[in-house]
């Protein structure tokens, strides 16, 4: 008797559909694909924390908020010492460091769980804004999800050193493009430098978040998406199950890095009673939350055709500043500029040398803030609301920065 052959092709393809009808199956019922069918904001609070003997503490605290209408994902970094609202039980003051919220539930309780959903209420209060969901995770867990992708390349633009001897912790990064496996990653931003402290650690995390985005696109890392949740789920604790991981991965693969927005929460460092926390601005902090609760208006769909760097739409407001050694180069630039419809109200000197040139988004707008970076060669696209410079855009010109051309 013949034995029946099934072409390779066919065999990849039935694969393919049982999948899809799997996910289909599974995942109708489940909380994000829900969220995802009725076009319904998703809010993520994800926090990173340590794994000391006897506490925990959240070390990395950040809101991803995804609008599933546009394919547009914000990033909300939050201060660990942001001063947040308590219960009496907590603190007499009735407010405490939000990291300390974490450490200190679970100290009582030594329920993650309880941990969790204690400093989601207090960043709700926040923000003002609701957050169904919830994940936590450990040190190894970042570890062996970065490990599970193939590690991540990063830039590297000033040295890090940091030693340790007590706790067996040492960092040694020169400058220069390097590999990171998952515990070199973890270092990169656990690292915190002299001259901009949380500041720093902050911007590393985003950095590494937007590289591991997009490594996420990629049709082979989606593959793995199975074994990167088998291989962190002993080291999480989330209200999410396998299948709205699923379903969050699905969503990825049509995802673009234009549509990643990453901003922290706007405030300033103060002393109260000894002791040094990050004050949220009670109005600058409601215009972010109003500007990521208005990302349904925006983000690139797969059909817009890519930006050709041409002359823009209409007038845009810009700041331009010299972070190089190069003479009169922001004067320069912003006469350039004007032949793209960009006007700088203000230019000068910004004080201090930086490699990468940086274009920061002031209102919210991060498609006009990629038309700009892509107008001065910059790759490095941020967003710090701020409407008191009646900019749409800073610029921040860096020693990589080549010039800028004739309009397309």
């Amino acid at each position: 008797m013949k034995k029946l052959r099934i072409p390779v092709k066919n065999s990849i393809l039935a694969f393919i559909l049982i999948s899809i009808v799997l996910f289909i199956i599974f995942s109708y019922n489940g909380r994000v694909f829900q969220f995802i069918r009725q076009g319904k904001r998703i809010n993520i609070l994800v926090l990173g924390c340590d794994e000391l003997k006897f506490a925990k503490h959240a070390d990395v605290i950040m809101l991803l908020s995804y609008e599933p209408r546009t394919r547009f994902l914000d990033v909300l970094s939050i201060p660990r010492d942001t001063k947040a609202p308590c219960s009496k039980e907590l603190s007499w003051r009735g407010y405490r460091k939000i990291s300390e919220i974490y450490a200190l539930v679970y100290r009582k309780s030594k329920n993650i769980g309880q941990a969790c959903l204690s400093s989601k209420k207090a960043i709700e209060n926040v923000l003002e804004m609701e957050i169904p969901f919830y994940l936590q995770i450990n040190y190894q867990g970042v570890v062996n999800i970065v490990d599970t992708i193939g590690g991540v390349t990063v830039n590297i633009d000033e040295p890090m050193d940091y030693d340790d001897r007590a706790g067996g912790y040492h960092i040694h990064f020169p400058v220069g493009e390097k590999e990171l496996n998952g515990k070199e990653a973890l270092k990169y931003i656990r690292f915190r430098d002299r001259l901009l402290g949380d500041k720093g650690r902050i911007e590393r995390q985003h950095r590494l978040l937007k590289l591991f985005t997009g490594k996420l696109t990629r049709p082979e890392i989606l593959l793995k998406i199975p074994k990167i949740y088998r291989n962190i789920k002993g080291n999480m604790w989330t209200n999410l199950n396998f299948w709205d991981f699923l379903a969050l991965a699905n969503e990825m693969r049509s995802f673009h890095y234009e549509n990643l927005r990453v901003q922290n929460l706007p405030g300033r460092s103060e002393y109260i009673r000894g002791v040094d926390y990050w004050l949220p601005h009670e109005k600058m902090t409601e215009e972010v939350v109003q500007v990521i609760m208005n990302s349904y208006r925006i983000g690139r769909k797969a059909s817009r055709p890519v930006y050709s760097g041409g002359k823009l739409d209409r007038i845009v407001k810009v700041e331009v500043w010299n972070a190089t050694n190069r003479k009169d180069l922001a004067y320069n630039v912003q006469r350039k500029l004007r032949e793209y419809r960009i006007d700088a109200v203000r230019w000068g000197n910004f004080g201090i040398y930086k490699k990468y040139t940086t274009v920061i988004d002031r209102l919210g707008d991060i498609e006009l803030a990629h038309k700009v970076a892509k107008i001065v060669g910059s790759s490095v696209v941020k967003t710090e609301i701020d409407n008191t410079r009646f900019v749409d855009v800073s610029i921040v010109l860096g020693g990589d920065f080549m010039g800028v051309g004739e309009p397309e």
